[in-house]
Order: C-alpha cells, then sequence, then structure tokens
C-alpha cells in the first residue's frame, strides 16, 4: 500500500493530542463491536438486538468519558448521568449504524484523499490502534450514507426563508441592574434545624454509593526493566535498529482510467509522453518538479508536490519509503535506476504512467542509543517484565497469606524493589481517579474487579493501560471494609447540607431584594432613577449595585446566554415581548437576579432581505440542512424504537 504524507510537525503535534484523547474515550465502543468484552460473566445491562454489553465495560466507558471531560475543562462539575446517557446513545447509534455495509477498500480511499487523516492513521498504528481509527472512519461512513439515503430532496419556501431571517435578524438590547447570589451567601444565615429539615425534603439528592476501602502493594513491571537489560538488548539486536535503505522522491502521475481497457491504456501512454516532453522542456527553463507535480500529477501526492513516504515504521523523519513500500516498477526505479537528482522516463504501474525524480539516497544506518532506548524499554517492559511482576506478585500474594503486609515487605529479597504498602481510603465505583493509584482509565479492569471483591480476601488483580490490551500493573489488594449505597445520616454531611440551603436562601435574598426595588417603580422611566430609591439589606453596600448594558441580541432556541449580561431565560425571552423603555423583572438567571429596560430593539429590514438573493440563498441553504437533519434524526429515532433496547434499571 502506498501512503502519501507530507511531514509537517505542528500538525503532527496536535494529531498526538487528538489521538490520545481518542483513545481514551472510544477504546470501550470499538471492542464491543469486535465481540469483546473482558468480563464475559459480567453482568448485562445494555441489550439492543443481538448485541449485549457488560457491567465491566460500561462502568469504563463512562470512566472514560469522564476522564477526558476532566482533562479538557477547567471548572464546572462532572454530570455522571449524562455521561451515562452519551455513552449509551453512542453505542445505540453504532449499533445501528453498524448495518451499513463500509468495506476495507472505502475505508482506505476515504483516509489517503485527505493528508490530515493518512497522519491521523499513522499515528494511531504507532500506538499499535489502527484498527480504532478505521472503525471510527466506518462508523463516519456508515452514517453519511444513511443520511444519503434517507434524506429525501427537501423544499424551503420564501416565507420561510424570511421566517428564519427575522429570527435571526430581530435583536435586542436592554440595561439592567444585576443582583448576584454571591452577594447574599456571605450574610445569609442558616441554622442546624432549617438545614435538617431541607435535608428531610431533599433526602435522595444526598444518596452516596457503595464504597470501598482498599490496602494494596503495587507492582510495576517498569520497575523491573533496568537500564542495563535495555543497554544489553541493543547491542545484542543491532540488526533490529538498523533503518532500512531508503529514497526521497517525488512523482507525477497520468493516471489509467478506472477499469481502463487496452485502447485506453495506449491513450494515456500517448496522452503521458506529451507530458513527459513537457516536463522536460518545463525543468529545462528552470521550473521547479514539485511544482510541476501540483500541477500536472493525478495522484493523490499531488497536493504534496508528489512526495511520498511509505509505511515502515523505522522510516527517518520525512517523506522517504523504503523497498516494498512501492509497486515494483516504481521502487526499481527509484532505487536502482536512478541517481539523487536524476528525472525518470515513463514508469508504468497498475496505476498509470508516471515521472519520477529522485532527490536523496540513504544507506541502512543503525539507529543511536538515545533514540530506541524508550521504545527498547517499552518492548521488554511487556516482554519481559510484565512475567517478572506477575510472578513477583503472586509470590507476595503466598508470603502476606502466611504471615501479613509488613512481614512480606520486610524479607529481603522484596527490599531492594521498593515497594510500599499503601491504603486508598474509601472511594466509589465512579470515581475518575482512583485515591493512591491514578486515573481509572489507565487502570483498566482495577475498579471492577475491587468492588467485585468480598472483605478481607487477598488476590492479586492485573490492571491493563488504557488500550486495554498491554498490562499497566499487578496489585496485590485486600479489601478492608465495604459501605453499601445509601442515604447518609445528616450529622455525616451536615456542612454540604449547610452549604446547599445557603446557596438557595442567597438565591431566594437575591430575587427578595430585586422584587423590594422593582416594586418602587411607580412612575420611573430609567433604571438609574430607579436604583436612585434603593434600600439595602443591612450587611449589603447600596453601591455594589450599578446600571449595566447588554451586547445586542437575537432570540436563541438554543442558548439562553446574553453577550454583556450573562445567562438568563427568562430575560432573553422577555426582552422580544416588552417595548422600548419598558421596566420588567425580577428575571432569574444561572448566578443572577435581574431588573431589565429594553433600550433598543432592531428590527429586520425585510425588504433588503427580499432584493439580496445571496441573503436568500444562505438562509434557504441553512433551512435545507436543518430539515435534512431532521429527517434522518427521524428515521434513527424511527430504528431506535423499532430496535430490541434494554436499558438496566442502574442506567435509565
Amino acid at each position: 500500500m502506498i501512503i502519501f504524507l507530507r511531514e509537517k510537525f505542528i500538525a503532527q503535534l496536535f494529531m498526538w493530542i487528538i489521538a490520545i484523547v481518542f483513545l481514551a474515550g472510544t477504546v470501550f465502543l470499538y471492542s464491543n463491536t469486535q465481540g469483546g468484552g473482558e468480563d464475559p460473566e459480567g453482568e448485562v445491562v445494555l441489550r439492543i438486538n443481538n448485541s449485549e454489553v457488560k457491567r465491566g465495560e460500561f462502568e469504563s466507558a463512562v470512566a472514560n468519558a469522564l476522564e477526558t471531560q476532566r482533562r479538557n475543562q477547567r471548572f464546572g462539575a462532572l454530570d455522571r448521568e449524562e455521561t451515562q446517557k452519551s455513552v449509551i446513545e453512542r453505542w445505540i447509534q453504532q449499533t445501528i449504524l453498524g448495518s451499513v455495509d463500509i468495506g476495507p477498500a472505502e475505508i482506505e480511499r476515504y483516509i489517503r484523499s485527505d493528508t490530515t487523516r493518512v497522519e491521523q492513521y499513522n499515528l494511531y498504528q504507532q500506538f499499535g490502534a489502527a484498527d480504532l481509527y478505521t472503525e471510527n472512519v466506518r462508523l463516519q461512513l456508515s452514517s453519511a450514507a444513511l443520511r444519503d439515503s434517507v434524506q429525501s430532496l427537501e423544499l424551503v419556501t420564501d416565507t420561510e426563508a424570511e421566517q428564519a431571517y427575522r429570527l435571526e435578524s430581530d435583536k435586542a438590547k436592554v440595561k439592567f441592574i444585576e443582583f448576584k447570589h454571591s452577594d447574599y451567601a456571605a450574610t445569609t444565615e442558616v441554622d442546624e434545624a432549617e438545614a435538617e429539615a431541607y435535608f428531610e425534603k431533599n433526602r435522595d439528592n444526598y444518596k452516596s454509593e457503595e464504597q470501598v476501602n482498599v490496602k494494596f502493594i503495587r507492582v510495576n513491571p517498569a520497575d523491573l526493566v533496568s537500564d542495563e537489560d535495555i543497554a544489553a538488548h541493543y547491542e545484542e539486536n543491532q540488526t533490529e535498529f538498523t533503518t532500512p535503505e531508503v529514497v526521497k522522491a517525488r512523482h507525477i502521475l497520468k493516471k489509467f482510467p478506472d477499469n481502463a481497457t487496452d485502447e485506453q491504456k495506449a491513450e494515456t501512454r500517448t496522452a503521458a509522453e506529451e507530458l513527459l516532453k513537457t516536463i522536460n522542456a518545463e525543468l529545462a527553463a528552470g521550473a521547479d518538479f514539485a511544482e510541476l507535480a501540483r500541477t500536472h500529477s493525478e495522484g493523490p501526492s499531488s497536493a504534496q508536490g508528489g512526495a511520498l513516504r511509505g509505511g515502515n515504521p523505522k522510516l527517518p523523519p520525512g517523506d522517504y519509503f523504503a523497498r516494498g513500500d512501492m509497486v515494483k516498477p516504481f521502487e526499481e526505479t527509484a532505487f536502482d535506476s536512478l541517481e539523487p537528482g536524476e528525472v525518470s522516463g515513463l514508469v508504468e504501474t497498475q496505476f498509470g504512467f508516471h515521472i519520477i525524480k529522485l532527490e536523496e539516497k540513504r544507506a541502512p544506518e543503525v539507529q543511536p542509543f538515545d533514540q530506541v532506548q524508550y521504545d527498547i524499554r517499552q518492548k521488554l517492559v511487556q516482554v519481559s517484565g510484565v512475567d517478572e511482576a506477575k510472578k513477583v506478585a503472586s509470590d507476595l500474594l503466598y508470603e502476606i497469606e502466611i504471615q501479613d503486609y509488613d512481614a512480606a515487605l520486610a524479607l529481603e529479597r522484596y527490599k531492594e524493589l521498593s515497594f510500599i504498602t499503601l491504603e486508598t481510603g474509601f472511594f466509589s465505583r465512579d470515581v475518575t481517579t482512583i485515591p493512591q493509584i491514578g486515573a481509572r482509565w489507565g487502570y483498566q479492569g482495577l475498579i471492577e474487579e475491587l468492588f467485585d471483591m468480598e472483605v478481607n480476601v487477598i488476590k492479586v488483580i492485573e490492571a491493563k493501560k488504557s488500550n486495554g490490551e498491554q498490562i499497566e500493573a499487578y496489585f496485590v489488594a485486600t479489601v478492608l471494609e465495604k459501605k453499601p449505597a445509601t442515604i447518609p445520616a445528616f450529622s455525616e454531611i451536615k456542612p454540604q447540607v449547610l452549604n446547599d440551603l445557603k446557596t438557595e436562601k442567597s438565591k431566594e435574598r437575591a430575587f427578595e431584594d430585586a422584587q423590594n426595588l422593582l416594586n418602587k417603580r411607580a412612575d420611573t422611566t430609567s433604571l438609574d432613577a430607579l436604583l436612585e430609591k434603593y434600600d439595602a439589606p443591612e450587611s449589603l453596600a447600596t453601591d455594589r449595585l450599578s446600571v449595566q448594558e447588554s451586547n445586542l441580541f437575537a432570540l436563541s432556541p438554543n442558548s439562553d446566554y446574553i453577550a454583556g449580561m450573562g445567562s438568563s431565560t427568562e430575560t432573553m425571552f422577555a426582552a422580544f415581548q416588552m417595548e422600548v423603555d419598558e421596566i420588567g423583572g425580577p428575571f432569574k438567571g444561572s448566578n443572577s437576579v435581574y431588573i431589565v429596560q429594553l433600550v433598543e430593539r432592531e428590527e429586520p429590514d425585510i425588504e433588503t432581505f427580499q432584493m439580496d438573493p445571496a441573503e436568500k440563498a444562505r438562509h434557504r441553504q441553512a433551512l435545507i440542512q436543518a430539515k435534512k437533519r431532521e429527517t434522518y434524526l427521524n428515521w434513527f429515532a424511527a430504528r431506535k424504537k423499532a430496535s430490541e433496547l434494554w436499558i438496566h434499571p442502574d442506567y435509565r
């Protein structure tokens, strides 16, 4: 297979980040389609048609998604329930879309048609997870194919386009007085009796999940591979670290038509011969071969100036390829017939006729130790480190069962390994980070095993890396204690309840304060005049309030955010019902209560819209796309409804 790739360092760095996030978030979804499931005895929690997902797999997917969210946001709480729903929906979508037959050739063509996708694929391949990337591509193509098949030719009338224009162009601006919830929190008093009553009224909000406290020793395979082991492997396996003979070349391709006849091939040869004359003439006149390739080549590498890169992982950085990467006639010309700087005649392959320029040749080279020591370590960790770690963990288990953790680690053979005994403290199944251990997505299967263990049983647990294949560590672990899922006593969570009640009372006080000021409106015609009548509650400063102004905003069905003001659904909708200069409120927002005055209304210019074909076309196209999407979503909803779907009560 020929893979066309142009080196772009910045793009590669970005794609490494994308690859890591994607691996963390999709390994569950892909492994399930492959009949995966590390725990065939696990409880079934999801079933659609003939496909099932076990509890361990599902919890792992949710944990991965939560961890990815945590790493990609700085503020805000993670919503496990919403994450569960999104994982379920993604799995349902994958199962339904899996019915579309997208073959390997189609996937390959799609990847090779775009240099960024080629870069992504190569990066996943270096992770040993190329199948994950191709599966994601298959799902994308399946979705696109289904959309094409179910979306009819939707029509949009001039009236509909005009209505869309009105909605987008109808804008408002308000002045406002903001009563921030946080201003009232510091002076809001909450006593224990109130808090306890609030707790009794909202008990279900404080339900805690099952928790475990675990004592453990971690045995890392990586710790059992020494620098001496790595150096010895390098010296004893020089051929493993020898780069192949490589060349750097560019080409211009005159393609055969698909399923070309002999007559068509002859016509292509004639055209290629004329092209060769043109290329040689332009080169003689000082033209750059790469620019000629961009202009004349019919191959997918034309955008890269005809540059080619092979798929051998030992290739040096840049556009090089080795023997075996290209088809035979192309390879023989590049490696055996040309010298650097030379341009070939016509070279025929099954793709068409190539004109090849050889730019560089490199003889085989032994890679320096510094370049390969990391790869050697990773290899030895999985080849010998894992076996040694498993043996050490099993021996430790035996010693601990006979004696105890401290006595076992006091034995001479374990002292040099610097093992320590740790205790997690209580944690629940849905944590994103396991106390004293690390992010759960980096220790696949560990949490499931710990929560399935009985109290005071000692066990060796194998935890895998995020790819679900390689071993990350072995744990010699004991569950010291379990706490069942329960609603805790008020005394145990009193500080949390007190804080929650204070927050609610602060919101109520902010609304009451705003209402008291609005009640003094009388014949007041401006917010500035109204603010002069404000009497601040005790302990709150009057001058903390001011009259502010928002930006122009449109009525949005998808967002309640008002630029220059904040989020407030009530304000957004009220503004379009008010007259200019009218004062209204109080309106609740996410973090504040508002009294507002409509100060500007920008009406749609229908005459301009009707005289502007481009504006009409823009709105018409947007509506067509929206209708097509709605058609697809309705089709998908119908397919989902017709499917045999069952979700465990824990996740509904």
